[in-house]
């Protein structure tokens, strides 16, 4: 399971403040991947009758700038997340080669921006879709339209104050059994100051994730944009200790039996052992009524199923009541 450290509009426009938080993060945290929001053409993303318009425009940075927050975080091997929110920076994005380009689910079907991330898209990069507050339609369309072979589809959305049942897990299980053959992440905006917070990611989490996502923040508890869902890079370096405890509960999913529950299903010892509840003499036919299942001290070499195929064999060679059934001591009818 990977780890996002997201940094969104955080920054209100301080270029010195989202260096410092995007050297800290990448310095000083175990993230895997640092994301950044980049938006170049701000008439395109929003139109100037929009409420938020006067606050946010000014808070743009220019591409240079970008390019060194880019450079800020390859240097010091995290992979890179790139949310782009308009066709000019799709293709200043994408000129970098990112491991990982978003798509806003509030842009999810906006086909210009989704065709020139086709025009540019390399095959090497994955396309997270955020689909928090998306319907199933929004989501089939988006995935049909774009035809990469590499999608993510990222849960979440902002609901502050907090709203657990909003969460929705088990709506999120839903979605994902009907589009079963995507990865999945998990972007949690819990309140930071929630004492569920690390417990709500992390059931999140063990929903079947493969990313999550946290807000961090340098400044943890100040009153700045995305502030209510960002926790410190100490709380977010704890989440890392506790998911790695998860991915290990995970494991890898194999249906064959690990050493652990080889150990614990030595038949005998732990698992019951056919015994012979009577005398056997050589030739007998082996029936059920010979034997019974019991914990021994002995292991047998034979499960109960062995045993079950096996009524029917011959036995070989006299055995005695309370012996231990073996494979060596049964042989097939002429």
């Amino acid at each position: 399971m990977k780890l996002i450290a997201e940094t969104a509009w955080h920054h209100e426009g301080d270029y010195e403040f989202m260096k410092n938080l995007v050297t800290e993060i990448s310095t000083k945290t175990e993230a895997d991947i640092v994301k950044l929001h980049i938006t170049l053409n701000f008439d395109e993303y929003m139109h100037s009758s929009h409420d938020a318009y006067a606050l946010l425009k000014p808070w743009l940075f220019n591409k240079s700038q970008w390019s060194e927050l880019i450079e800020i975080v390859r240097n010091n091997n995290k992979q890179v997340m790139l949310l782009l929110n308009d066709t000019e920076a799709i293709k200043f994005g994408l000129s970098f080669s990112p491991e990982y380009v978003e798509i806003h689910s509030t842009c999810l079907n906006d086909v210009f921006m989704l065709d020139e991330l086709k025009k540019e898209l390399p095959s090497s990069t994955k396309v997270v879709l955020g689909i928090g507050g998306t319907s199933i339609d929004e989501i089939d369309h988006a995935i049909n339209y774009l035809k990469h072979s590499d999608i993510l589809l990222m849960f979440g959305f902002q609901n502050y104050p907090t709203v657990y049942e909003d969460v929705n897990l088990n709506k999120i299980r839903r979605i994902m059994k009907l589009f079963d053959n995507f990865e999945y992440g998990y972007a949690d905006h819990t309140a930071w100051n929630s004492p569920h917070n690390e417990l709500v990611t992390l059931l999140g989490a063990a929903s079947g994730m493969s990313y999550i996502e946290k807000h961090v923040t340098t400044h943890y508890g100040e009153n700045r944009v995305d502030w209510p869902a960002a926790i410190s890079i100490d709380m977010f370096n704890n989440l890392h200790e506790k998911v790695k405890i998860l991915d290990g509960l995970n494991s890898s999913g194999a249906l064959s039996m690990n050493k652990g529950e080889l150990s614990y299903s030595v038949f005998g010892p732990m698992k019951k052992a056919a015994v012979l509840r009577k005398d056997a003499v050589k030739g007998s036919i082996l029936s059920l009524e010979m034997i019974n299942f019991i914990r021994t001290k002995e292991v047998s070499n034979m499960s109960q199923i062995d045993v079950i195929q096996s009524i029917g064999k011959i036995i070989n060679r006299d055995l005695n009541f309370g012996t231990t059934l073996m494979n060596e001591f049964l042989m097939d009818k002429e």
